[in-house]
């Protein structure tokens, strides 16, 4: 066991981000964050706060540790979130790099910085450090197989290949977040005289044009200008409900009302708070959420996605575990039992194509919980067992025990699906 490796010191911080920085490059990185700033230049504040900062897992905390630097301020007293949880990144990486054979190591430099689709390998770097965390040996396979997995893990009593899938739940929303901060720049724009919450529900689904947005925006604006400020009013593509006020100049705590906003959202309803800066002091929120009354086919999107991954990744002559980063999924508290995804999983299992997998684990977007002394940087997980895995000795081999927190099922013990 390796568990004195997941410590991340504040005095180590600096130097685990700069030891990134060398890995990745300093001239490519520089490249990457050139594209990056120029991104955020040519947007509006909502769609440059909600996605473009969180399209990649390193650019904006990268471009804020490196200004610091560069201004000569202290990296331990202006210590936020982000930089300590790309110092506990940059420690996974700088190890388990170490351990791969040296193509291996080229492509992470190289796929850690793509603007498209580092979360995804980052995911299975994150998925290896637990295996390597319990003592484990790793075994990454060359670029060169037919047909693989991300790597094999071997213990002292088994073997089995790991898969990691980064699924999108987006794709198959009815509304999907980039058309939600395309909208909500254009209600914005629009009522600069208020602050307080607009919460939209559409008859369908959110259809990314700019005729279907700019549709959206002006019946929704033409309520306020009609002065319905507070109430429940029916447009032609839905209806919507107001609580609007006009600006008063009021400071609030933006981190905190976003952190609440996230809390309150559904799976299937999006959100987004912009506030206006007077003293250097965020003020006057608009909160604007979005929900679709026609049902998202994300159950559908997730399965396809195993079903290809299993078939084409993971070789049926050894137990397999599936692990899928579900991308849009903070918590899993309504989803262990009973539900669709429950539901779904089960049906999976039944069919032969999947009998060489012992587990499919679901992983949430990254988490923490703070304490006194020091703060925990998590990913909840979901792992449901296989009842029909052909690999006896697999059976009971508890895959993501004692480190991740977890719900854990095994589905023969539930009942009625």
């Amino acid at each position: 066991m390796r568990s004195y490796l997941q410590d991340i010191h504040t005095n180590e911080i600096q130097s685990l981000i700069n030891k990134l920085i060398n890995f990745l490059g300093e001239r490519e990185l520089e490249k990457c964050l050139a594209r990056y700033r120029s991104s955020l230049r040519s947007s509006g504040p909502i769609f440059r706060d909600y996605y473009l900062r969180s399209r990649h897992p390193w650019w904006n905390t990268l471009d804020i540790f490196l200004g610091l630097e560069k201004s000569g301020k202290s990296i331990r007293k202006n210590l936020s979130e982000d930089i300590v949880r790309l110092a506990g990144d940059a420690k996974k990486i700088l190890i388990l790099t170490r351990l791969m054979p040296e193509e291996i190591k080229q492509k992470y430099r190289k796929d850690l910085t793509d603007d498209q689709r580092a979360f995804d390998y980052l995911f299975e770097l994150q998925i290896a450090w637990h295996f390597y965390l319990k003592g484990y040996n790793l075994k990454w396979y060359a670029n060169d197989s037919i047909r693989h997995s991300e790597f094999l893990v071997t213990t002292p009593d088994l073997n089995f290949n790991v898969e990691c899938k980064r699924i999108s739940v987006d794709a198959s929303r009815k509304i999907r977040r980039r058309d939600f901060y395309r909208l909500t720049e254009r209600i914005i724009s629009s009522v600069d005289k208020y602050f307080g919450r607009i919460e939209i529900i559409i008859n369908d689904r959110l259809h990314g044009s700019d005729h279907f947005l700019n549709l959206l925006t002006s019946q929704i604006i033409e309520n306020i200008e009609s002065n319905h400020f507070e109430g429940e009013f029916e447009i032609p593509l839905g209806h919507v409900k107001l609580n609007l006020d006009a600006r008063k100049g009021m400071t609030f705590d933006f981190d905190g009302a976003l952190a609440k906003l996230n809390q309150e959202l559904s799976s299937k309803t999006h959100g987004a708070i912009f506030a206006r800066s007077l003293n250097g002091r965020p003020v006057d929120p608009i909160i604007v959420t979005l929900e679709s009354e026609k049902s998202d086919v994300v159950l559908k999107g997730i399965r396809t996605k195993i079903s290809e991954a299993v078939k084409k990744q993971l070789d049926t002559a050894t137990p397999g575990l599936m692990t899928c980063y579900l991308e849009g999924i903070r918590d899993f508290s309504d989803l262990a039992e009973g539900s669709g995804l429950q539901a779904m999983t089960a049906l999976l299992f039944t069919g032969e194509e999947f009998s060489h997998i012992a587990a499919i684990d679901y992983c949430s977007e990254p988490r923490i919980d703070k304490h006194q002394n020091d703060d925990n940087f998590y990913n909840q997980s979901l792992i449901f067992y296989n009842p029909n895995c052909k690999f006896e000795k697999i059976k009971d081999f508890h895959f993501l025990s004692n480190v991740t927190r977890k719900f854990e099922f095994k589905l023969s013990d539930l009942k009625g699906n």
